[in-house]
């Protein structure tokens, strides 16, 4: 009898465990690997290949690293890859600045070019803030010159800048100009033409007011400085010529995008620093991303719009936290003939935060909405292959266990292989499935686990009810 029962037990519970079992495979099934191609390779051309990757990438990775980024053959086997920075073509070195100031002189609209060649040897005098330059043919003032004749005779080194300080009588000031040379002050070459900034505001000074120019040691005797816009009530007060060495360009392969404004519901400042600050009225956008690619400058494009006032930047990456002071400065977007002039990009560090605001002065609120310019530094992609295209790039869901750089150093070793380039083709797929996958609750992973829970608490409810039936048997 003993033995009877023992046996329906035991085949009660090997009954049991088997549903456990076959329950717990199905919802690892539903929980194991999974992945949704984005990209296929195109133009493969050998094992060894690679591919460039723009920041459009980040519409569907959410991983700073593209840790859920996985290359698949045709067979869905995944292929070790790693990610490679595209370097710079070449590196700055540390640079020496050998400065100078230089003589220059004030000259009238009818100077012949004997008066010019006089004024090496012409008395100068310095009256307020005059320079007058006295010579047998006439007095020249500063206050209405027609140029500025910059002398470079003696000069042992070669330029490769000119850095020109004034003042002038309104905070704002745009000059353009143009550097021309001459070795015998009859016969001009044209060098260089740019425009040179000077802006106040509150206190702050934003100055770019160096002039680009390669001329080589005693190639010219004299330069020619004309102000072809914004020279009434100016006065050069200093000119110097720079011989920058060891210095090397920087070409970087940066890859930059745009993104439009609409104008902030909150029209005052965010910027509360002090305990005791108080809001004040702003022109504001605000900016939401799309991708969250890990940027390294910001730029604000005002398009067709003069603007020489102060402006801040923020960023938070959910609409629930406070916004953080990104930069605050003088920002410059200016026409200086056929040109517009504006102020450079500014650094920030693997920036991926979503949501941005740009708050300009309150005098600014009836322009255009700007753009805010992202810029990174974008990478590529190398791949090993197996022979089996075609290729594609996808981004698995749920936890990531991504050894595959990992696998890849150790297929290469200490070999250096030939990449060729090859291309991506986007599939028909959205971002916005991405974006709300990871945005949610992942309610696979969810259900995995709790039904497991639940599996294992039938199996010892059962086991529990068979014991209890043996024991009885055992008593009868």
């Amino acid at each position: 009898m003993n033995s009877l029962a023992n046996s329906f037990v035991m085949h009660n519970v090997k009954r049991y465990f088997s549903i456990i079992v076959l329950l717990g495979a199905t919802l690892f099934s539903m929980n194991s690997y999974c992945a949704t191609p984005i990209y296929q390779v195109n133009d493969v051309e050998g094992t060894f290949i690679q591919v460039p990757l723009s920041h459009e990438i980040y519409q569907y990775s959410r991983e700073a690293g593209l840790q859920d980024l996985v290359v698949l053959d045709a067979e869905q086997n995944p292929l070790p890859y790693r990610l490679v920075s595209i370097a710079n073509d070449t590196r700055v070195t540390e640079e020496k600045v050998v400065s100078e100031s230089l003589r220059f002189f004030p000259v009238a609209p009818d100077a012949t070019p004997d008066t010019l060649r006089k004024l090496h040897t012409s008395q100068i005098s310095v009256r307020g803030n005059n320079t007058q330059v006295a010579t047998t043919d006439k007095t020249l003032n500063n206050a209405t010159p027609e140029f500025y004749l910059v002398d470079i005779s003696q000069l042992d080194h070669e330029l490769t800048s000119l850095t020109v300080d004034w003042v002038g009588q309104i905070n704002n000031q745009y000059l353009e100009v143009e550097l021309e040379g001459t070795r015998n002050l009859k016969n001009w070459y044209s060098l260089a033409r740019s425009t040179l900034v000077q802006i106040t505001q509150q206190d702050e000074t934003l100055k770019r007011n160096y002039i680009d120019v390669k001329i080589p040691k005693k190639d010219f005797e004299f330069l020619r400085l004309k102000i072809l816009r914004g020279a009434e009530n100016l006065q050069i007060t200093q000119v110097v010529g720079e011989q920058k060495i060891g210095e090397v360009i920087q070409k970087t392969n940066k890859e930059t995008w745009s993104l439009k404004g609409t104008t902030a519901k909150t029209q005052t400042t965010v910027y509360l620093p002090g305990s005791h600050s108080k809001t004040y009225p702003v022109a504001a956008w605000e900016f939401n991303r799309n991708e969250v690619t890990p940027i390294d400058t910001l730029a604000i494009d005002f398009g067709t719009y003069t603007y020489g006032d102060s402006a801040k930047i923020f960023s938070r990456n959910n609409e629930k936290q406070n916004w953080q002071l990104r930069h605050q400065g003088i920002w410059f977007n200016a026409q200086v003939g056929s040109q517009w002039q504006k102020s450079s990009p500014v650094s920030v560090y693997a920036n991926r935060d979503k949501y941005w605001r740009i708050e300009l002065n309150d005098s600014a609120k009836n322009i255009a909405a700007p753009n805010l310019i992202f810029g990174w530094q974008p990478t590529q992609l190398q791949i090993i292959t197996n022979n089996k295209p075609p290729y594609v790039l996808a981004i698995e869901e749920g936890t990531h266990t991504n050894n595959r750089e990992q696998v890849f150093n150790q297929i290469i070793g200490a070999s250096k292989p030939v990449w060729v380039g090859a291309s991506l083709h986007p599939l028909e797929v959205s971002p916005d499935a991405f974006s709300r996958s990871k945005s949610v609750i992942d309610w696979k992973q969810w259900l995995f686990w709790v039904a497991l829970v639940l599996a294992v608490g039938v199996l010892l409810a059962f086991s529990l009810k068979l014991f209890k039936q043996l024991n009885v048997s055992k008593v009868d």
